[in-house]
């Protein structure tokens, strides 16, 4: 009877211990939980298409770390770390008493360590938390390892321990030490780079590659003679760390939240030569380049923002910034003139003095051609007959197009902090647009007129069929423009360059130089200027970026991602026979007087107090012209430029008639 109660009572109170340590174990873990902060903390690593390094960024601590899991190793990596650290690594509960007994024994007899008792657990423990080697250290790292254990099993160790183990410098964890030394992931190696970061962790300091190469080797090679196993080829790790040849990539995922391995669309043969011909051609007053160039599948192959970045973040990203886009916006304004039916390429227009709501522009040079054909002023980009063209399409109609196709001209706000209105000044630079939008819409010309969103990581898109697509210009309207343009004159040095439709554009002050090219295989965009939007004289989107581009254009013919052409939209074709409206684009029929203005002030006073002769110029209507002051005939003299002297200060009416008595009248005020 005394013996059965004696065992109901050792039952009862085994139950009650079995009971008690796991709740005593739930306590401690929730009280006092593994600090995980150094393995969240990820390094971001940045890929071309090919998978080759190109930039990267470390983890916020300033480690190469990047999370890996077991099941993503090599088996032979596995076998041989269990081989060298923790052979009984799945059988004990995260400390192996054996190895302890062994360890302790050794020193007790020989007054030094002579093998460590530390499992992958406690390695593990001591690499989340790191500390000195001390006997509290070790049984913080045993309570620890059995914690972790625990918590996590033994594949969660495992992974914690191949993100975290020290490969030298700054590198930590497999993953990133296999891609930054061998440029591969862990999921497929030889033995010997296995043998190399199994050995490496044990002395990374003392087994540095890029230090003590030798001392590595020799160290590896221990590894894999107790291993049994034979080294087929020793390889030479890489130990020049990461390049940055897309620190503008880098800096956007960074920004973005983004971390660990980024495979992107970039060609890396594309992308570092579009660098060095960049950094190659210094710009005007130490402006800058930026460039973008796009496959034919609309995938960006080069991301260039600015040859002076030196690492991620540290300057504007031009490729993104919004500048005045000069000419470049002409060929699409014609091409919705093409569609409406309001001019053909073969319309004959007047390239003048003309004034459109006080708004009365010049060509680039100053100067007019008279009459031409509206593919020879796109071709020569004259601003005259563009800015009669957008009047027809209407400004507002215009941007609400390319705000359709995802493209969003942004326009400069007025005194009082609003946004101004849409004008005809867009279509020469009077609003902002970026590089890579400008780029989306050149595209478009070798898609048939249609507009996507161009990729900067792979998407999938060629199993998936069409992308969602906006239709910028009709096939008829677009075959005509890409066809003038493939008539435009090269930059200067190139003989000719075939199936290139080619536009440039300078902004207002010599702020912005553009050149872009549309091919079947590739579109190339390249901006010249300043960060800061500062006037660089002498720069012109022709002499400056137009060389740079002729440049890139010449790194495609060998590229693979440039190679498969896309079907082209049926060619323009001349019109034998045109409507007599669409012969001759009809002139305003009234004459305009361009200079003076309406209701101007014009100081016309020396500073001997003498009045001087103010200028007069009229368009419009039909020459010859008459000018009265007050009603007064002005004497003209055939072939001069017509002017008046006032005889004092005071307020003057102007009149303006033509050949057929048609007439325009202002008046202004003499100081």
């Amino acid at each position: 009877m005394r013996a059965s109660s004696r065992l109901v009572r050792n039952c009862t109170l085994g139950l009650l211990l079995t009971s008690l340590i796991p709740a005593g174990l739930l306590v401690a873990d929730h009280f006092n939980p593994p600090d995980l902060h150094r393995a969240e903390q990820v390094a971001l690593l940045v890929q071309a298409c090919d998978h080759t390094l190109l930039d990267g960024h470390t983890s916020r601590d300033g480690f190469w770390r990047l999370p890996v899991e077991s099941q993503e190793v090599d088996p032979t990596y596995i076998t041989l770390l269990m081989m060298t650290e923790d052979h009984r690594f799945d059988s004990h509960p995260g400390v192996d008493l054996q190895a302890l007994a062994r360890a302790i024994w050794q020193l007790a007899q020989r007054g030094h360590i002579v093998s460590g008792g530390s499992t992958l657990a406690m390695q593990t423990s001591r690499l989340l938390t790191p500390h000195r080697h001390t006997w509290g250290g070790k049984l913080r790292d045993i309570l620890r390892a059995l914690q972790l254990e625990w918590r996590f099993g033994r594949r969660g160790v495992l992974n914690l321990y191949l993100t975290l183990a020290p490969e030298g410098t700054n590198i930590e964890g497999i993953r990133a030490a296999f891609l930054l030394y061998f440029g591969h992931e862990p999921s497929h190696l030889t033995p010997t780079e296995a043998a190399f970061l199994v050995t490496l962790p044990r002395r990374p300091a003392a087994l540095r590659p890029d230090r003590h190469p030798d001392a590595l080797l020799n160290a590896a090679h221990r590894t894999l003679q107790r291993a049994t196993l034979r080294p087929v080829a020793w390889p030479t790790p890489d130990t020049r760390g990461v390049p940055h040849d897309a620190p503008e990539l880098a800096g956007h995922f960074l920004s973005a939240g983004r971390n660990g391995v980024v495979v992107t669309t970039l060609d890396a043969r594309l992308q570092r030569k579009a660098r060095q011909v960049l950094a190659s051609h210094p710009a005007p007053l130490r402006g800058t380049f930026a460039a973008l160039i796009v496959d034919h599948e609309r995938q960006i192959v080069a991301w260039v923002g600015g040859a002076e970045h030196k690492a991620p973040g540290n300057a504007i990203d031009a490729v993104l910034a919004p500048r005045s886009p000069g000419s470049t916006l002409k060929p699409f304004v014609y091409g919705m003139a093409f569609e409406k039916g309001w001019m053909t390429p073969h319309t004959r227009v007047r390239d003048s003095r003309l004034a459109i709501g006080g708004y009365a522009p010049k060509d680039f040079d100053h100067a007019f051609r008279g009459e031409a054909t509206v593919s020879e002023a796109l071709q020569l980009s004259l601003n005259v007959p563009a800015i009669q063209a957008l009047e027809r399409v209407g400004p507002p109609r215009f941007m609400d197009r390319l705000s359709a196709c995802g493209v969003r001209l942004r326009l400069p706000e007025n005194p009082d902090g609003t946004q101004s209105t849409p004008s005809l000044a867009i279509v020469l630079g009077g609003a902002g647009i970026s590089l890579y939008e400008l780029t989306m819409l050149y595209a478009a010309l070798d898609h048939d007129g249609h507009v996507a969103p161009l990729h900067r990581e792979p998407t999938g898109l060629k199993s998936a069929g069409p992308t969602s697509e906006a239709v910028l210009l009709s096939s008829r309207a677009n075959a005509d423009i890409r066809t003038i343009l493939r008539g435009t004159a090269p930059p200067a040095g190139v003989a000719s360059w075939e199936g290139v439709a080619f536009k440039t554009g300078t902004s207002y002050g010599n702020r912005d130089g553009w050149a872009m090219a549309s091919t079947p295989q590739a579109t190339v965009g390249v901006w010249a200027g300043r960060s800061d939007g500062t006037a660089s004289p002498g720069l012109t989107g022709r002499d400056t970026a137009g060389p740079v581009l002729a440049v890139l254009l010449s790194l495609l013919s060998s590229s693979p991602h440039t190679s498969a052409p896309r079907a082209s939209a049926q060619p323009h074709r001349a019109i034998a026979v045109l409507s007599p409206a669409l012969r001759t684009l009809q002139q305003r029929q009234a004459p305009q007087i361009i200079f003076p203005r309406n209701h101007s002030e014009i100081e016309s006073r020396s500073s001997e107090g003498t009045m001087l002769p103010v200028g007069l110029e009229g368009s419009g209507g039909h020459p010859p012209y008459r000018w009265y002051i007050n009603g007064i005939p002005l004497d003209v003299p055939p072939g001069a430029q017509p002017s008046w002297t006032p005889d004092a200060p005071g307020f003057a009416h102007i009149t303006l008639a033509d050949a057929q008595n048609a007439h325009a009248t202002i008046d202004i005020r003499i100081r």
